[in-house]
């Protein structure tokens, strides 16, 4: 069975709360079991992830030989490489150019890559917004939590679908955050209502659930809004990334 989204998520988790060095461990303690059991996708997610957080820490000669392999593997996520700060460092090698001259992207993968990256800014923009929007909730209820689907086109490369993967741990820790700031919340009321130190009538509470539906809505809305629509007829023939504009084509 190949190498799936719980142990990815698994792996990646530290990496999302800022914990480099755990987060590093684990990636490198599933590598052995990505190689025996794929996919091979991911397994090149996993080289480009260590790539750049050796990269991050100095370890030039590290990351370069997982830049080198994840490149191998097919990954070709060059978003990735013109912003995350473990490439920058990378690039000081004498192989660096060599490796970056192999990646090849189609202009479909890359508007696709596009997608992913701007989705996963939206994605930490609403949870700001969520966290603001239930200070002072006065109501039992859950926060419900709505994503634009995952793209289902078939990719030319494996950058997307990595980014992919990566995008969906990102939505999956979202929606922890928020079913444990719920929990939070809702067992402060509870223990407020059964000492009968609670000030809000019922009408206030009613208009808190009110509002937390309709916010709810909004988002459900945004995220259909946002679904990603693959413009018709954009070409799927690799290019040297080398060759694009680091801003669109």
């Amino acid at each position: 069975m190949e190498v799936g989204f719980n142990e990815l998520y698994a792996a990646c988790q530290p990496i999302v709360y800022g914990d480099m060095a755990r987060g590093r461990q684990a990636l490198a303690a599933l590598l052995p079991e990505a190689w025996r059991r794929g996919p091979r996708w991911g397994l090149a997610m996993i080289h480009a992830m260590l790539a750049d957080l050796h990269g991050r820490v100095g370890d030039v000669q590290g990351g370069i030989e997982h830049f080198r392999a994840a490149v191998d593997l097919g990954w070709n996520d060059c978003l990735s490489i013109w912003s995350d700060p473990g490439f920058a460092s990378l690039s000081r090698s004498p192989h660096y150019a060599g490796i970056y001259a192999r990646v090849w992207i189609s202009p479909a993968d890359l508007e696709e890559l596009r997608w992913l990256r701007a989705e996963a800014t939206t994605i930490s923009q609403h949870l700001s917004w969520i966290a603001a929007e239930n200070i002072g909730r006065v109501d039992h209820g859950s926060t419900d939590v709505f994503y634009a689907p995952l793209p289902t086109r078939a990719p030319d490369g494996a950058g997307v679908p990595a980014a992919r993967m990566s995008l969906a741990i990102m939505q999956r820790i979202g929606l922890d955050l928020v079913a444990s700031s719920d929990i939070t919340r809702i067992s402060g009321q509870i223990a407020v209502d059964a000492i009968g130190e609670s000030s809000y009538t019922q009408g206030a509470i009613w208009r808190s659930a009110d509002l937390a539906g309709s916010r709810a809505a909004a988002r459900h809305a945004s995220a259909q809004a946002r679904a990603f629509r693959p413009t018709p007829g954009l070409s799927t023939v690799p290019v040297p990334a080398s060759s694009l504009p680091r801003g669109g084509w």
